[in-house]
Order: C-alpha cells, then sequence, then structure tokens
C-alpha cells in the first residue's frame, strides 16, 4: 500500500479512538439539524427548494467540524514526538499530508452523508408533501458544493495543525480563520455600508451553497475552492518540510521555504480572482424553483408583441449579477418558446461597455439597473430593489399595455396601516408592489365632503381599530352600490360599523372563535384550501399565513337574481372556518348591460401583508393581495402576471408537528448517533 493509504487509514483509525469525533460529529449534526429545521419552517410556503434549505443549514458549520476533526492530526504528533520518528522513513512529506488530509475529509463527508440522510428520512416522514417532483439527483449539486467546501476547510485546518503543539489552540485559530474572520468581515462591511446588504448581498459561502443545490453552478467557485484547498496543502507540506529542517544548519533552505508558502498565497490569490472574474454560470434542470417561468408569464409573453429589448446595467463581479443574468436569460428562452414577444438581452459593464454606460446614464438610469425598452417605452428596475420575475412581469405590463392613470385610496382617521409608513406594521412594501403595476397611492377622508375621485380603481381598508361612522359607512355603501370595489383586511373582532356594512353586502363576521386549523405559533392559522376563483387559482398548492384572524359567513344579503344577485365565494378555509371572502353584485348580467358589478374582498386579519410579516414569512401572502387588487381593479392580466410565481415547498405541517420535527432533527438523531459512536470509542479503548 502507498504511503498516503497508509496515512490514511492510520489518520481515520486515530479518529475513531477520540472522544473529541464523537463530540464533533454529534454536535454539527445537532447544530444542522436545529438549523435544517428552523430554515425549512421559514422556507415554508415560499420558492426556495428543498436542497437549498438543507445546503444552508449545513455550509455554516461545516468548516466547525473540519476544525474539530483537525485539530491533532499534527499536533497530537508533535506533543508526542511522534513526528520526529515519523519524518525519519523516507517517505515525502506531501504523502503524508495527503493521507492525513483524505483521512480528516473523509470522516467530514461521512458526517454530512448522515445529516443529509436524516434530513430526507425525516422529511419523508413529517412531511413527504415538501419533495414535491423532487428525485434523488436533486440533492447532488448542493452535496457536490458542501463537499468542495469541506475539502477547503479540511486542508485549511490541518495545515494550522501543522503549526500548533496543542490540539485546542490549532482548533481556536482554524475556528477564528474559518469562521470568525470572513463572516466577522462580511457583517462589517454590511453594518458600515450604508447600503447594508444590499451592497453585500448574502454572505459569499452561503450563498454558493444555495446556488448550487437550486441548479445555478459556476465555475469560478469550483476553481477557487480546489485552488485554495491545493494551496493550503501546499503550505501544510512545507511546513512539516521546515520541522524535519530544525536543528540543521539549513537558514537558506527555511527561507526558500518561507519564499514558497508566501509565493503561493499570491498565486492562489490570483488565480481566484481571475476565475471570479470569466466565472462561467450554468443552469442544470434539476432542484430549481427560484428561477422558473411560471405558467402566467408564459401567457403574458404569449399575448404580448414586438421586440423587448433588456438591458442589464450591471457590473460581472456584482453579488447580483449571476441571479439578474440567469433570470432574464430564461425569459428570453421562454420568449422564443411562446412565439409573442420576442426578448434581447444586452449586458452592459459600467466598468468597460463606456458608450453604452454613457448613453443609459443620459436617459436618468443609475447603476445597476434593469431597463426594459419596448419602442419609445421604457421601464427602469434597480436592482438594490430587488429582481424576480414578479418585477419583470410588472414591468413588462407596463411597457406592453396602454398607460392608465387608476389610483388607490387607502381609507384614514380609524388607526388604519398606512402605505407610506415602512416600519414593520407599515404597508409600504405591498403598496410598492401597487406602484409596480401602474397605480398610485393616495389616500381618502371618507368622513369629508369630498366626492371619491374619478380614477379610483379600489378602496383599501387596511386594519382599522376604531368604528367607521354612519356618514361614512353610507358613502362607503354608495360608492359600492355604483359598482365600487373595495378590500379590506380587518383590524378588528367585530368590526363596528363596518361589520354592519359588510353584512348588508353578503359577509358577515363569524362569532366562533375556537379552530382546528393549522399553526405555526399557536396565534396565527395557516391556510392552503383555496376556493377556485379569480383570486385564489393561480395560488393552488401554496400557502397563506395569517396572523391573527376572525372568520366570515355569509348573511342572509347574499343571493337574489339578476343584476342584484351578490355571490359569495369562501377564498380561504382552514379548519372548517373561512377566513378570507369575495362577494360580487351582478358579475353574470353586466358584459350584457354595459353594468359594472360591485366586487368587495375581505380578509379576516391586516397584519399577514404588512411589513415585517412579508419579510419573515416566506408563503404567498403577497401573490394573495396581489391577485386580490387585480380582480377588484379588473386588470385580469395582471393578476396573471403578479401571481403564483411557480413551485414552492410546502410541508403540511402544523407547531406541534413542526416542534416534534424540531426535536427530531436536533435532539434525538445527533443524541443517538453520539450515544453510538461513544459506545463505539469505549468498546475499542477497551479492546486494545
Amino acid at each position: 500500500m502507498s504511503p498516503t493509504g497508509v496515512t490514511l487509514r492510520r489518520t481515520i483509525g486515530f479518529a475513531r479512538n477520540f472522544l473529541s469525533t464523537a463530540l464533533a460529529i454529534g454536535g454539527f449534526l445537532a447544530a444542522t439539524g436545529v438549523a435544517f429545521a428552523f430554515g425549512l419552517r421559514s422556507a415554508d410556503g415560499g420558492a426556495l427548494s428543498l436542497p437549498s434549505v438543507w445546503a444552508a443549514s449545513v455550509a455554516p458549520y461545516l468548516p466547525v467540524l473540519a476544525a474539530l476533526l483537525s485539530m491533532d492530526v499534527w499536533s497530537d504528533e508533535r506533543l508526542s514526538g511522534r513526528m520526529d520518528m515519523l519524518l525519519t522513513t523516507p517517505v515525502p512529506e506531501r504523502e503524508l499530508v495527503a493521507g492525513k488530509f483524505l483521512g480528516v475529509w473523509i470522516i467530514a463527508l461521512a458526517a454530512v452523508v448522515a445529516s443529509l440522510a436524516a434530513s430526507l428520512v425525516l422529511v419523508h416522514t413529517n412531511a413527504p408533501s415538501a419533495f414535491g417532483s423532487l428525485g434523488p439527483l436533486d440533492f447532488v449539486p448542493g452535496f457536490f458544493v458542501i463537499a468542495l467546501q469541506g475539502a477547503l476547510w479540511c486542508a485549511v485546518s490541518v495545515a494550522v495543525s501543522a503549526f500548533f503543539r496543542h490540539a485546542a489552540a490549532s482548533a481556536f485559530v482554524s475556528v477564528m480563520l474559518l469562521v470568525t474572520l470572513p463572516r466577522g468581515l462580511w457583517a462589517a462591511l454590511a453594518e458600515w455600508s450604508p447600503l447594508g446588504r444590499t451592497a453585500f448581498g448574502d454572505m459569499p459561502l452561503d450563498a454558493h451553497a444555495v446556488d448550487f443545490a437550486s441548479g445555478v453552478v459556476s465555475i469560478g467557485p469550483v476553481i477557487a475552492y480546489m485552488v485554495l484547498a491545493a494551496a493550503a496543502l501546499f503550505i501544510c507540506t512545507k511546513r512539516v518540510e521546515a520541522v524535519r529542517l530544525v536543528g540543521r544548519r539549513a537558514a537558506g533552505s527555511r527561507f526558500s521555504t518561507f519564499f514558497a508558502i508566501s509565493l503561493s498565497i499570491v498565486l492562489a490569490a490570483l488565480v481566484t480572482a481571475l476565475s471570479y472574474r470569466v466565472d462561467i454560470v450554468a443552469e442544470l434542470p434539476i432542484g430549481s424553483y427560484e428561477n422558473r417561468i411560471s405558467q402566467r408569464m408564459r401567457a403574458l409573453l404569449a399575448e404580448s408583441h414586438g421586440n423587448i429589448v433588456a438591458t442589464c446595467l450591471l457590473k460581472r463581479n456584482d453579488l447580483h449579477f449571476r441571479h439578474v443574468s440567469h433570470l432574464l436569460r430564461a425569459l428570453r428562452q421562454e420568449s422564443e418558446a411562446q412565439g409573442g414577444a420576442s426578448v434581447t438581452l444586452r449586458f452592459v459593464d459600467p466598468t468597460w461597455d463606456f458608450p453604452e454606460a454613457r448613453r443609459l446614464s443620459r436617459l436618468g438610469v443609475d447603476d445597476p439597473s434593469i431597463v426594459l425598452e419596448l419602442g419609445r417605452r421604457r421601464a427602469v428596475l434597480p436592482v438594490e430593489d430587488g429582481i424576480s420575475e414578479r418585477s419583470l412581469a410588472s414591468a413588462m405590463l407596463r411597457l406592453t399595455t396602454p398607460p392608465h392613470r387608476s389610483s388607490i385610496y387607502w381609507t384614514t382617521g380609524h388607526g388604519e396601516s398606512s402605505f407610506d409608513s415602512y416600519d414593520a406594521f407599515g404597508m409600504s412594501d405591498m403598496a410598492r408592489e401597487f406602484s409596480r403595476d401602474g397605480f398610485r397611492n393616495s389616500n381618502v377622508d371618507l368622513s369629508g365632503d369630498a366626492p371619491i375621485p374619478s380614477d379610483c380603481a379600489l378602496i383599501v381598508m387596511a386594519g382599522g381599530r376604531e368604528d367607521i361612522s354612519r356618514i361614512e359607512a353610507e358613502r362607503l355603501g354608495s360608492y359600492l352600490k355604483q359598482g365600487g370595489r373595495l378590500l379590506v383586511l380587518m383590524g378588528t373582532s367585530d368590526g363596528g360599523g363596518l361589520a354592519s356594512l359588510l353584512s348588508a353586502w353578503g359577509i358577515r363576521v363569524s362569532p366562533e372563535k375556537s379552530s382546528s386549523a393549522r399553526t405555526l405559533s399557536g396565534g396565527d392559522v395557516v391556510a392552503s384550501d383555496f376556493a377556485f376563483h379569480p383570486i385564489t387559482a393561480p395560488l393552488l398548492g401554496t400557502q397563506v399565513v395569517l396572523e391573527h384572524p376572525i372568520s366570515f359567513v355569509q348573511s342572509s344579503a347574499a343571493g337574489g337574481a339578476g343584476a342584484d344577485r351578490i355571490e359569495f365565494t369562501p377564498l380561504v378555509r382552514a379548519g372548517g372556518q373561512c377566513f378570507a371572502a369575495a362577494v360580487e353584485r351582478g358579475g353574470t348580467t353586466g358584459e350584457d348591460l354595459a353594468f359594472r358589478p360591485t366586487r368587495i374582498v375581505v380578509v379576516g386579519d391586516s397584519l399577514f401583508a404588512m411589513n415585517g410579516p412579508l419579510a419573515s414569512r416566506g408563503n404567498a401572502n403577497r401573490d394573495f393581495i396581489l391577485s386580490s387588487v387585480a380582480y377588484l381593479a379588473g386588470t385580469g392580466a395582471m393578476a396573471a402576471a403578479s401571481a403564483g410565481s411557480g413551485d414552492v415547498l410546502v410541508t403540511g405541517m402544523d407547531r406541534r408537528a413542526w416542534i416534534g420535527f424540531a426535536l427530531q432533527s436536533g435532539l434525538f438523531v445527533p443524541g443517538g448517533t453520539f450515544l453510538f459512536l461513544l459506545l463505539y470509542v469505549v468498546s475499542r479503548r477497551r479492546r486494545s
């Protein structure tokens, strides 16, 4: 057997006898299990894939595992004096270094495999619906990048171990070098920048794991990990050579060793920078949720005409470039398949493409942005606002449909949430979405004498805490009788005068308080039972999370015949209760009589659409509101483009199931693994 193979077996054999190995693997499984449970809960109902959730839960803790597994591979040899005996053998240092590195890497990969297997088994047992159409191959890219990162962390930790005699010092320095330094520096940059994470994005190490697991494979990170790992092993080899030279008259050799180490660091840094500069991105047709083009976007492309020029004004080394370029290429490919509007892509790097960047700057386009042009019409999407399929759809609608000057009016004077409030309980996030769809957001005071403006597309009552007056109810009722549109997000349990108004239009607040619906925290309600309605049909297969909802039932006013018929539809149901409903009066006769139907959508909660919950939960809340507004305003194409954006991750677990899943993932499985390894170590020590 080769010296590398002998050293490999010896390294694994020693590791199996150490209690620290059992502790490291058990702690790694516990940390990744807890992270996976919480990550899966946050992603529930969102567009993040199951492989991405797993990869994101493993990547932050892998460096710590590598540091603990590698801390004594050389330091123990030096402390016990075995290293001097080892270096007297005619074996090249690189063979010894390669064997120790491979031994540590194999143990780390075994822990990663155990984490993946435990996660898949627990998800299959507790939430089989989360797999959707995923297969075994969908987890290969995520495992591949985790294995690459593990190789780098193990190589660096093995090299650090060669510089210390004590294992604890080696582990401490490795953790500082691999975890504290890069993540602390990244957090400091994000905190220092006025734009925060908008300027610096996510931690690249975590972003690589999520990208690869989503099917977006980049050549740059692969080359960088391999080159840096090779550099670390080279440094380790030179360090071991320097130990062999101790006590000899070889000052020149030790200087050349130091020079070679310095040169290897510079060369690795240059190759890494070059790999990112000429980075090539490829999309694998597996595991990708985030950037798939939905059926709704396909319909929009098929119905549009002309040539849309999409210009990406973005530096190629920008952290957003991969996501944006991938989404634009997918959009162009889909436009070719639909046969409607064609999409031409232009990538402009302001660092190199000076003429085109200057032209866009004269048009008022700031860097970085996405510019969509159709003839003389132009739509600009700042990258810092976030580029998604939804924002592209809204921009395309503004280009391909005639301009309208409709406004959405938000009621005031009753403690409602404000559309221009940017705190956690404001509605600025949704108001921004409405603006992207071509609406103007304005306030309206129903208690005044001024008539409701003629450009009113719909009225929004968002979370009022005080009762509306009789005069306000009469004005609102008169507006509705003339074909008005109303969106109500309930803010109180009884609704007061508003409840009386709604009852006259077929919706009554239910006195029933208890519910057997799924819940995440005990107070919220998770709903995935949607009616087949223009609002909720695009949301089938997703879920909405209502924070503290009240329920509704159909009132006696619903029904009738002809133009006075009021049609009641329970939009969102959970646990046998209706938490969102829609009514329409005269919907069946509007086309024949040129009669504008009255439409009302009522949701038993307002918190679910506020800035805080929208940012903290992954679900279809945003799509539900946008689809409701499109239905009320009568812009069906807008609803088609905005709602429903591809596959989503749905677990179907309630609060009790989540608690059980977290305990299994973060306690029972790691604890059982640790006990097994502990008994194995004890039995081997007794036999020896």
